[in-house]
């Protein structure tokens, strides 16, 4: 995805150290609805994977607050409850073994836009990034609650890396604990982009599908290099937000 490999994988420790970030740092960008939503992250001995305890809001988590469960929902380790959708994450890592990291939230315009019969169209960069990578998961409003549930919405994410989920909110994913939740952060400013151009009731149209072939004009991907600069400015944003306390 994104023209790259998974990360190298230094220890489980600082793993969870930037998992827990990356939770802080989707909470600085819209993506807080009290204590829902939770991030994973593949064990790289394959017992399955880290999810967020359940109770946390994203802006409170710390490399402790996870759990590891395997992809059938067994806790393995870790102390806290097990979120109730862990079977968004346990089946799309079953189903992509290019796919490291797993996000799933409630950003408020991500998820009013998945209740319009609308697709997205590149309205600003964010979306021109992810032109091509959004699916469109509309056979239920409810939670993802069952190994079923979650088999439908990974055979609706396809190859991709985003699903809105309708009425409900946005699942991400990728090769790196970066790139998921960059197109967390993406997703959301990119719907809140359309829905501004669609209220401003003005005209308005996005690149032109000849401009987002790849070498078009209008064509930005999110590979290592981007991933490495934005995630670090994220990083930095995140610090000084913390330093600030």
């Amino acid at each position: 995805m994104w023209g790259f490999k998974p990360e190298v994988v230094k220890s489980v420790d600082e793993q969870l150290v930037e998992l827990a970030r990356a939770h802080r740092i989707l909470a600085l960008n819209g993506h807080v609805n009290m204590s829902l939503g939770h991030m994973s992250w593949r064990d790289p001995d394959g017992r399955g994977l880290w999810l967020k305890r359940s109770g946390l809001g994203f802006e409170e988590v710390t490399p402790n607050d996870f759990i590891l469960i395997d992809l059938d929902g067994r806790q393995l380790l870790g102390s806290g409850r097990r979120h109730l959708e862990w079977p968004i994450h346990a089946e799309i890592m079953r189903a992509r073994p290019d796919v490291t990291v797993v996000a799933h939230s409630h950003p408020l315009h991500s998820t009013v836009f998945s209740a319009c019969d609308a697709c997205l169209q590149g309205v600003c960069h964010e979306g021109v990034i992810l032109h091509d990578m959004v699916a469109y998961y509309r056979q239920t409003r409810g939670l993802i609650v069952t190994p079923d549930q979650g088999r439908e919405l990974a055979e609706t994410l396809g190859d991709k890396a985003v699903v809105l989920m309708k009425n409900h909110g946005v699942t991400t994913c990728g090769p790196t604990i970066g790139a998921a939740a960059l197109a967390a952060i993406f997703i959301e400013r990119a719907c809140n982009a359309q829905l501004m151009a669609e209220a401003s009731q003005l005209p308005w149209t996005g690149p032109l599908d000849e401009e987002l072939v790849a070498g078009g004009a209008a064509r930005l991907d999110l590979n290592p290099n981007a991933v490495a600069d934005f995630w670090s400015y994220f990083g930095r944003r995140l610090d000084v937000h913390e330093r600030a306390r």
